[in-house]
């Protein structure tokens, strides 16, 4: 049986954000006035989706928060199992999260964010900022971004039945660890990516890739002036009311963060070296007001959104967003935490039938594709 120990699912219904583009990518500048054909369901019909998503993610064994969004408004959310097994404590709509790797999309929407305020260009070179990399004038920003640049991975993966391990790879665990300091493992992983030579020559392929997104955060703090977590809140989490997030290294041992029995006993570096890459925790409103932002063009012109969810290989990354079956996710894993936000074209919201099967079909391809089998 497969099993998720927590979960916070985001899934938004956003037919204007592929209202300016063929690839139903979400680059649309604000959303249009809803017909009668997508306005919000009546209250009978929104309890049918309530139940259809409390339904589906039992079915699925998913425990935790799920919420999903259409026409900018909360459709349905449903909250299941324990947030705090020493308290007994039951999770709700407000629990915190870490979301992983979703908070790749707010790396890059730094980067844009940047870009927009003429202290960079994606097509910079990552010498420009790190003189004594030795493939500095190889590498762009833009290449970082969409997973093409060589860059060598620093994190090695595994699922253990209960958590989500990630630890460096080879050697580098001997010297990368918890017990350091913030600024300690960054300057060790640091000097350890430049030391590792590129897997591919740039733009030959596309490789996930960690290191890209925590050398880009730092990248950040060095054309902004200040730490990357300070530009994310003031450029980000402040502008679109995010009140609840912030990051996995100040709010680790914060009360309302979800937990489980096994969370403890996770192999898991994260101190300093999340940063970028998978250190964002938030909830499920703030999450809604994260991706609807790409409808309401509050943060990204219309151009910076076309950079971003570009994709040359139409199957494989664009800036901190993936392209799937016609739509556009992310998702994340922190030791027992897995995340998916998922933006969806409005076609299929105009029959509520069409709807409801999504709701089930998202379940179903998060417990088959994303969770680890558990014995």
């Amino acid at each position: 049986m497969k099993r998720i120990l927590s979960i916070l699912l985001t899934l938004t219904f956003a037919g204007t954000l592929c209202a300016c583009s063929q690839t139903s990518s979400g680059n649309s500048v604000a959303p249009a006035a809803a017909t009668a054909d997508s306005a919000v369901p009546s209250t009978a019909a929104k309890r049918t989706e309530q139940q259809f998503l409390e339904d589906s993610m039992k079915s699925y064994n998913l425990e935790g928060v799920a919420i999903v969004v259409k026409d900018g408004k909360t459709l349905c959310q449903a909250a299941t199992g324990i947030a705090d097994p020493e308290t007994g404590e039951e999770s709700t709509t407000d629990s915190l999260y870490c979301v992983g790797s979703v908070g790749k999309q707010f790396c890059a929407t730094a980067v844009m964010l940047l870009q927009q305020q003429g202290k960079l260009s994606v097509d910079d070179m990552l010498g420009k900022y790190y003189p004594e990399c030795p493939y500095g004038d190889k590498v762009s920003l833009s290449q970082m971004m969409s997973m093409r640049s060589g860059i060598a991975e620093f994190y090695d993966t595994t699922y253990d039945g209960h958590n989500f391990n990630e630890t460096p790879v080879g050697d580098l665990a001997k010297v990368l660890t918890n017990e350091g300091t913030v600024d300690e493992n960054r300057e060790i992983l640091t000097k350890w990516l430049f030391e590792q030579p590129l897997e591919f020559e740039p733009d030959a392929e596309n490789m996930y890739c960690n290191s890209n997104f925590f050398l880009l955060a730092s990248i950040v703090e060095k054309v902004s002036g200040e730490s990357y977590e300070d530009f994310v809140k003031e450029n980000i989490f402040a502008p679109l009311g995010m009140t609840n997030s912030g990051f996995v290294d100040e709010l680790l041992d914060d009360p309302r963060l979800a937990k489980n029995s096994q969370a403890d006993k996770a192999k898991t570096v994260y101190v300093g070296i999340t940063r970028g890459l998978g250190d964002i925790v938030t909830c499920a409103d703030d999450m809604k007001k994260w991706m609807l932002s790409f409808a309401e063009d509050k943060l990204l012109t219309a151009d910076s959104k076309l950079q971003m969810m570009y994709d040359p290989d139409e199957d494989g990354y664009g800036f901190g967003i993936s392209p799937y079956d016609g739509n556009w996710y992310h998702s994340g894993v922190f030791t027992s935490y897995l995340s998916f936000d998922y933006i969806i074209p409005s076609q299929v919201t105009n029959n509520q039938d069409a709807l409801r099967g999504d709701l089930s079909t998202m379940c179903a391809e998060l417990a088959d594709k994303l969770v680890f089998s558990q014995t």
